[in-house]
């Protein structure tokens, strides 16, 4: 398949969301292969037209993030959001007071307002903030008279209640522990099962009542592991803490076995959700949307109510301005037509739309690319009556368990694209807390890990990544004769088409369309000449 751009640089007064300054061509078609070569150079498509933000004038500086998907780790915030989609299908219930940016665990909620649960349904007041409880004496003699009303007496509600008499701790059981020591004490244990032998191992403790102490804890946090995975193989009991514990290295390499029992979490929330007792079906499709198929057509419509919804609700657009043929051109035309390989996923290459439908009905649409290397989300929309259930989130940790999944049937697909880092814009930092993730150097186009990018970004809008000062461009193009061009429908390198038409002056612009694209792509793709 041959790629034909007709390259327009910033004439056309065309623009992406975020600027008015890109760099932009027309993609008539576009192969999978060339598409990637693209968006590695930090290029991005909106429909057919794909552009490239001119970093050095932009007042908001875009940089392509990228996450490494097979090592991805759910962070707390990952992890709540989804307990929450999983708390939803099971039960069916959604917390007032979440939006789509918030991932509280909703089972933080009721120990948020512990006072109001135990008063009668008429002074419950959700306005009412804590600080109001904190009354000056004049104010609770008001209150205490108002308090008369509904409890009899005065001296009911100012009494104060003795508690029972208890047996005390029961011996018998193990003493209570933070959640946070557990999970530290059992990857401590799984880290000691792969220590190669001859390894110094440092005991933690000589003493009998904290090594016994030790043990009863250790028996604790097996029993609550054994009954939260009781089908797991890899979740045996823990031996016990008598034994000696090898001193961990706090260097940010994980073991391999710590890594992967981590990897395994990303599936095993998205498998445990739902059921046949639960209260909601969730059902995620993957249809190609161009060229459409007949699962694309069967929900179009579907498609565009939801659309426009989700703009007028999120971003206030007017509905004057979401029109059939905008949607069409925005989210489901694409340049990408559909390649198969033999040696790639099963859905083949191309456009994507990831529909979530929750009991028929459809919830939420996520618009991808899957190109040879790498899962590159587009955008996503939702249905606003479920903004609680942190949509947006949920629906980048399934792409990145997709990623994952199509990595098994292609090796090459290893990372999860984001679209753009943009650090001058805080809504959009969210993007690097998927990790590990790098940053595309605007200067070098080598990847770099966000760690070392942030503190760059920080003092600067623009900054050039890659500390080898050295290092440049490595698809730099030298010269413009292999470039490939388009004229009358005859393909054909750039110096032929120089000598048959020697009155053409366009070498500053193919030059600089070269430059944008790289060397590769340059020879690859046809540039069209009108």
């Amino acid at each position: 398949m041959v790629s034909i751009a007709d390259y327009r640089g910033m004439r056309e007064g065309y623009s992406c969301g975020y600027c008015g300054h890109p760099e932009g061509m027309w993609a008539h078609v576009m192969s999978a292969e060339d598409y990637q070569d693209l968006i590695d150079r930090g290029w991005r498509r909106s429909g057919k037209y794909v552009y490239k933000p001119t970093m050095h004038q932009t007042c908001c500086p875009q940089y392509t993030i990228r996450c490494h998907a097979l090592d991805f780790l759910p962070n707390k915030t990952h992890k709540k959001v989804l307990k929450k989609m999983s708390k939803f299908l099971a039960k069916g219930d959604i917390t007032k007071g979440l939006t789509d940016e918030s991932t509280m665990d909703m089972n933080t909620l009721p120990d948020l307002l512990p006072v109001q649960d135990h008063l009668c349904p008429d002074l419950r007041d959700p306005n009412i903030s804590t600080k109001e409880g904190l009354q000056e004496p004049s104010e609770a003699i008001a209150s205490n008279q108002a308090t008369k009303t509904f409890f009899g007496s005065e001296s009911k509600v100012q009494k104060k209640r003795t508690p029972h008499p208890g047996v005390g701790v029961d011996p018998a059981r193990p003493l209570c522990r933070k959640a946070k020591d557990i999970r530290r004490e059992r990857k401590r244990q799984k880290l000691l099962h792969g220590q190669p032998e001859g390894l110094k191992v440092e005991p933690r403790s000589s003493t009998p009542s904290a090594t016994a102490t030790a043990s009863n804890r250790m028996s604790a946090c097996t029993s609550q592991t054994v009954q939260r995975y009781p089908n797991s193989t890899d979740c045996a009991p823990l031996p016990s803490t008598k034994q000696p514990i090898a001193s961990v290295s706090t260097a940010p390499t994980q073991h391999p076995q710590a890594v992967n029992r981590q990897s395994k979490l990303l599936e095993e929330f998205i498998s445990d959700q739902g059921g046949p007792d639960a209260s909601h079906h969730l059902e995620v499709k993957l249809v190609r949307s161009s060229p459409r198929s007949t699962e694309f057509e069967a929900s179009f419509f579907d498609s565009i109510a939801l659309y426009r919804r989700y703009q007028q609700a999120v971003h206030k657009d007017p509905l004057s301005k979401l029109s059939q043929q905008q949607f069409t051109r925005f989210l489901c035309d694409s340049p990408l037509e559909e390649e198969h390989r033999a040696d790639g996923p099963s859905e083949g290459y191309g456009s994507f739309h990831e529909q979530f439908w929750l009991d028929g009905k459809l919830l939420a649409v996520g618009v991808l690319d899957i190109l040879p290397r790498c899962l590159s989300s587009v955008y996503f929309y939702y249905d606003p009556d479920y903004s609680n259930l942190s949509l947006g989130v949920y629906s980048a940790l399934r792409e990145i368990a997709l990623t994952k999944r199509m990595h098994h049937e292609a090796t090459d697909i290893r990372h999860y694209y984001i679209g753009y880092y943009i650090h001058s814009c805080p809504k959009m930092r969210y993007k690097a807390q998927y990790r590990p993730a790098d940053l595309l150097c605007p200067e070098s186009y080598h990847w770099v890990q966000v760690e070392h990018c942030l503190p760059l970004l920080d003092k600067a809008k623009y900054s050039r990544f890659n500390t080898d000062l050295s290092a440049g461009d490595d698809d730099c193009p030298v010269s413009l004769d292999h470039v490939m061009v388009l004229y009358n429908r005859c393909a054909m390198p750039y110096n032929v088409y120089q000598q048959r038409w020697a009155h053409s002056k366009d070498e500053a612009e193919v030059r600089e369309y070269a430059s944008f694209v790289g060397q590769r792509c340059a020879e690859r793709m046809l540039l069209y000449r009108g």
